[in-house]
């Protein structure tokens, strides 16, 4: 029986159903569905589990492509999804497929019956029981929200890693970057290695290494214990053991330079001995992330701009990952007026995003489609009237497309804010 995406989305909105928050941070109801289900979390080897504001998801992809460089087998656990919720599941070389996915569902939901439980618990418990069942040489799991209280964050890994943290959040995790620190830092675990990421904020450090030894955790950290740089068209990883010279990126950004380095650190710590000769076949400049700086070159949205115009993705949603943003865009090859589309859900910070930005020459915002948590393009554009840029809303995504596109014909259109965003261009183009 053929299970359509409509099919799918019917039994997730059930799932939704089961607690009145979207999210309520705590461990006590999927540890105990988990524990009805017989722990399926405990049954699954060699899982690195990866927190952080920013980077989770291109760690983990640089990971998972070192990995199978080495002829290992991975699962992955990814959130948020893009275009569809089979992304969150992979198992070994590819998602979910849906039938799987709805008997997946419709067994863990009979076996939570009516208990209280939030969406992303349920779905948690959901892969932790899929990967039990797929077996991979190693799983990799990507944290939701902060750390020490995401569901995620219910067994012991193998490795933890730590991203790039910065202010996000501030509802769930603490209004301070030691506060949403020390959230991040929850899921290092007694005498298990943490490799921890370049940090933009040295108080975050600080937490983190702070944790850390309280826990005996070895630790391995950029700048002390390895580095990376990009010099003479090449990348070089350096630690204590080894340096390593390796292809350049080929996609946007140089921050996805310590997103690499971090994943390099990582899998260093498995023991493995052949990762070296893995690295050399660079499969990391076959890594493609979407909706990360991602250049549009094809589809309908194109259509709609000039020929001199270029289009821009970005899922960027807090001030330190703007600001890479911009030194990106400021960094390419060809200079450009930037002009802006801009969505956001309710618990960002609209004007201290687009402050990160230099000399944007007009934006205009747009309510994310078929996101409840979406900042009305009306409101979004009353907030911004303080960063000093002249700034309007938009009807739908195309509108803005469309009129950025006419009155600045020459201009990199940048489509950013949101992931949810970046899931619904990428969706409908």
């Amino acid at each position: 029986m053929n299970i359509t995406d409509s099919q799918i989305e019917e039994q997730l909105n059930q799932l939704l159903e089961l607690h009145p928050k979207r999210i309520d941070l705590s461990l006590d109801r999927i540890q105990s569905l988990l524990a009805t289900l017989e722990n399926p979390q405990n049954k699954i080897e060699n899982i690195i589990h990866i927190a952080g504001t920013n980077g989770k998801f291109s760690t983990l992809k640089f990971i998972q492509s070192i990995l199978q460089a080495m002829h290992k087998t991975t699962n992955a656990y990814i959130s948020p999804h893009l275009i569809r919720f089979n992304e969150r599941f992979e198992l070994g070389s590819g998602t979910i497929s849906n039938e799987d996915l709805s008997m997946l569902i419709n067994e863990v939901k009979n076996i939570n019956a009516d208990s209280p439980i939030t969406f992303f618990e349920i779905t948690s418990a959901c892969f932790f029981l899929a990967a039990s069942r797929n077996k991979a040489d190693y799983t990799l799991l990507e944290v939701g929200l902060g750390g020490r209280l995401d569901s995620s964050n219910v067994m012991t890994p193998k490795i933890s890693v730590i991203s790039s943290i910065s202010n996000d959040h501030h509802d769930f995790l603490g209004d301070t970057i030691e506060k949403i620190a020390f959230e991040k830092a929850g899921i290092i675990k007694p005498n298990t290695p943490v490799v921890i990421g370049r940090q933009p904020f040295e108080e975050a450090l600080e937490v983190i290494v702070s944790q850390a030894n309280q826990l005996n955790a070895p630790t391995s950290i950029f700048g002390r214990d390895w580095n990376i740089e990009s010099k003479h068209n090449k990348i070089y990883y350096s630690d204590t053991n080894d340096e390593i010279i390796l292809e350049p990126l080929k996609i946007y950004g140089d921050f996805q330079l310590y997103n690499l380095g971090l994943a390099i650190a990582s899998v260093k710590q498995t023991g493995s001995t052949n990762i070296n000769d893995a690295l050399k076949q660079n499969n990391h400049v076959k890594i493609a992330l979407p909706g990360r700086v991602q250049q549009i070159k094809e589809g309908k949205y194109l259509e709609m701009v000039s020929f001199e115009n270029e289009l821009f993705l970005d899922g960027s949603h807090n001030a330190d990952a703007a600001f890479q943003l911009n030194k990106t865009l400021q960094n390419l090859t060809q200079i450009k007026d930037v002009v802006i589309i801009l969505g956001m859900i309710s618990t960002k910070d609209p004007a201290g995003y687009i402050k990160q930005f230099n000399n944007i020459k007009e934006i205009k915002t747009i309510t994310i489609p078929n996101e409840g948590s979406a900042i009305s393009a009306e409101v979004l554009s009353s907030i911004l009237t303080e960063v000093g840029v002249k700034v309007s809303p938009a009807t739908n995504l195309e509108e803005a497309i469309r009129y950025l596109s006419r009155e600045h014909p020459a201009a990199r259109i940048l489509i950013c804010g949101s992931l949810y965003l970046a899931g619904q261009v990428l969706k409908n183009n």
